[in-house]
């Protein structure tokens, strides 16, 4: 079984929107599929072969303060309007309409990763937990829940932020549940590591007083990424993984509104996929 992660990033996960774009067009899907963060969005609209979809998301929220905006964290306490976000682009009747049909009668594997606010673990939920639309949308939510900028979203009395605190590069969960290779999709170059910001420690204890190990979980993060991304390597070396990555990120960080920005990033995910189709074709083949 060959499984697919997108591990996320926010807005440079515009480059896996490109790259997901250009396999559709290839009759291209996976056996399973893990998202992080905005990655579970992504691979939602691949899943349901909803070409597209994820880049209008992108270019969209990159033009204007309807979806990011100071204004939606002082009146909502999020920085992102997940509500309006979920309603346009996931609703019944919003301006992009998703097909909730075909995501719901497909047997592939979807699992989507969330980091319990009160002990800092990720939780994994699978398709047992997403029995319709609304559960389905709140856990992209809460895998999508960015601490400081965004409060905790609430799942069946328990509270999670962004799927990617704790596990930044879940690979060893989609071995777990059977995969014996993995496409790995990242939003930083693939030789970037990530370096403690310095007063991490003070900022979080101040602002995630209430989620004391998530403020643990947010200074552990880098070493844990650069660990992981170790391991992958080792993986990739074996026969075992594909690693995508751009090769920049155009200036690009979580939260950028930028539409030039998001449209390279695009461009180079679609580059990439072109480039590695055979590789591809060759790791799906039984």
């Amino acid at each position: 079984m060959t499984g697919l992660i997108d591990v996320g990033g926010g807005m440079k996960c515009a480059y896996s929107a490109g790259l997901y774009d250009y396999l559709m067009d290839n009759g291209i899907y996976f056996d399973y599929y893990l998202g992080v963060s905005a990655g579970s969005m992504n691979l939602l609209s691949y899943m349901a072969g909803e070409k597209g979809r994820n880049i209008a998301m992108y270019r969209e929220s990159a033009k204007g303060d309807e979806y990011l905006s100071i204004s939606n964290l002082v009146h909502t306490g999020a920085y992102m309007h997940y509500e309006k976000v979920g309603e346009d682009y996931f609703g019944a009747e919003g301006k992009n309409a998703f097909n909730y049909g075909k995501f719901f009668t497909s047997e592939k594997q979807f699992v989507v990763s969330a980091t319990d606010a009160a002990d800092g673990k990720t939780c994994y939920f699978t398709r047992r937990d997403m029995w319709d639309r609304t559960s389905l949308i709140q856990i992209i939510c809460a895998s999508c829940c960015i601490p400081v900028v965004s409060k905790p979203i609430e799942i069946d009395s328990n509270l999670y932020f962004d799927g990617g605190l704790a596990e930044p590069i879940p690979f060893r969960k989609a071995f777990d549940d059977g995969c014996d290779k993995i496409v790995v999709v990242l939003s930083a170059p693939i030789e970037q590591r990530k370096d403690k910001i310095p007063g991490t420690a003070i900022l979080g204890n101040t602002l995630l007083r209430e989620y004391p190990r998530i403020s643990e979980v947010v200074e552990d993060r880098p070493a844990i990424y650069n660990y992981q991304m170790r391991c992958l390597k080792e993986y990739e070396s074996e026969g075992k993984a594909l690693i995508f990555s751009p090769e920049e990120i155009q200036g690009a960080f979580t939260l950028v509104k930028n539409e030039d920005v998001v449209n390279k990033l695009y461009e180079n995910g679609q580059r990439d996929a072109k480039k590695n189709l055979a590789a591809i074709r060759k790791m799906l083949a039984k």
